[in-house]
């Protein structure tokens, strides 16, 4: 019997479970080559492209240093939110997929820290919604983790005497969010994600109707369980396989390959200095204790060189995407798309009307222009005003009655930063329309 045993066991070999491949990699080395596998079963739209893009370049700059580029997938329920991290989620050796994320660290005794798992990985959470259904307090406390880790150490002590202290940890990361994450304002203490919304038309989602009624009553096969080795189709095996394989390639890339220099103008750098000035303009808040009371102090918007590393990086990493060393106007176009999203809100859109106007604006035309309620427009320019984004001329313009009515303009350099990035993005936009 030992003998037997003795056998056995010689014959024993250790299997790391890491290492086990469930999806099988194609090849594939070129972004639109990607695009086309994924149209023949997938309705694409150029939104979901721009997405699938930016969500590459996340995944990508794992491998690069600086600042780790942390991206929420925004966009209505069933936009297609799952579909992209699903398959971003293919590639099992650079991915780290989490089915639901409630913090970094555990207090428990018993429990084991994330961190350790997530070294250079992407991260992919394919539904964040759940974690802002947390208490304010156990919200605070995730984000105070990414904080602290996205600046490079985390120091963690619990009264049960349970530590943790990581530092030299970084990880790119991806969640995908409805439009529910707007109500969450982390400006105040430095936001570190950026956007991207995936936008979904009444036109696109009929399409997609169509193609699901068809798939399912003309195409329907057996379940996995009922022997069916191609998988199931609703994961979209065949760009699961493709997907795998432009992943590895283009993270091969750059462990193999000298790190592109890119090559890139003046206006360049002035466009990306512009996108980061409108990002902290749009999302910075005036500290109020809470809604209803006045403001307690004066404050600025964020300094923007965070946003200027962060951009740039993105800029880099989309060059290893589309396959070039130099700032297309593509990717120009997914800068400022990426800015204007990572901006959205009220905020941004009154700041907008006032920039994109010839000489200013007052109170009654802004309301007009952006459709805000009067007393959310109030509200927010005396916000804006604190944070010194926004002048109330001393001049005035009198109406017939003789009441006065004050126009409000904003700071030179956040008029350019503006009417650069809306130059910029709409020259791009109308471009791709007429292709």
């Amino acid at each position: 019997m030992s003998t037997l045993i003795d056998l056995i066991n010689s014959s024993l070999t250790t299997i790391d479970l890491a290492d086990i491949e469930v999806v099988k990699s194609k090849h594939c080395v070129d972004f639109k080559q990607l695009i086309s596998i994924y149209e023949e079963d997938l309705v694409v739209t150029q939104s979901l492209k721009d997405c699938f893009a930016l969500s590459l370049a996340v995944h990508v700059s794992v491998k690069l240093e600086s600042e780790p580029l942390w991206l929420y997938l925004v966009g209505a329920p069933s936009s297609g939110k799952s579909t992209v991290c699903e398959l971003l989620s293919a590639d099992e050796h650079n991915t780290r997929p989490l089915s639901k994320f409630t913090g970094l660290v555990s207090g428990s005794r018993q429990g084991q820290h994330l961190i350790p798992f997530l070294q250079n990985k992407c991260v992919i959470i394919k539904d964040g919604t759940l974690l802002l259904e947390s208490t304010p307090q156990q919200l605070a406390n995730v984000y105070g983790e990414l904080r602290d880790i996205f600046d490079g150490s985390l120091e963690a002590k619990y009264r049960n005497g349970v530590s943790a202290s990581f530092s030299n940890i970084s990880f790119g990361m991806i969640i995908g969010v409805t439009e529910r994450i707007y109500a969450l304002n982390m400006s105040a203490l430095g936001e570190r994600f950026l956007h991207c919304r995936l936008e979904t038309t009444r036109y696109t989602e009929v399409q997609r109707n169509v193609s699901a009624i068809d798939r399912i009553l003309n195409f329907s096969k057996l379940s996995v369980a009922e022997g069916n080795e191609e998988g199931d189709a609703r994961s979209f095996p065949k760009q699961r396989q493709y997907t795998a394989g432009f992943i590895n390639h283009i993270h091969s890339r750059i462990v193999n390959e000298d790190i592109i220099r890119v090559r890139y103008t003046s206006d360049d750098a002035m466009l990306i200095q512009s996108l980061a000035d409108v990002v902290a303009c749009s999302r910075a808040s005036a500290p109020r204790k809470s809604n209803n009371e006045e403001i307690t102090y004066d404050s600025r918007p964020e300094a923007s060189t965070r946003l200027v590393k962060l951009l740039s990086k993105v800029a880099l990493s989309l060059c290893y995407v589309f396959g070039t060393n130099s700032i297309t106007p593509d990717i120009r176009r997914l800068l400022c798309k990426l800015a204007i999203d990572t901006s959205y809100g009220r905020q941004h859109t009154i700041l907008k009307a006032i920039t994109l106007s010839k000489e200013g604006l007052n109170k009654l035309a802004i309301a007009a222009a952006t459709e805000v309620p009067i007393e959310t427009l109030n509200r927010r320019i005396e916000d804006l005003k604190s944070l010194r984004v926004i002048i109330q001329s001393k001049e005035t313009n009198r109406k017939i009655t003789g009441r006065k009515n004050h126009v409000l303009t904003t700071p030179a350099w956040v008029t350019n930063a503006f009417r650069k990035a809306y130059k910029e993005y709409r020259c791009h936009q109308n471009q791709k329309q007429s292709e």
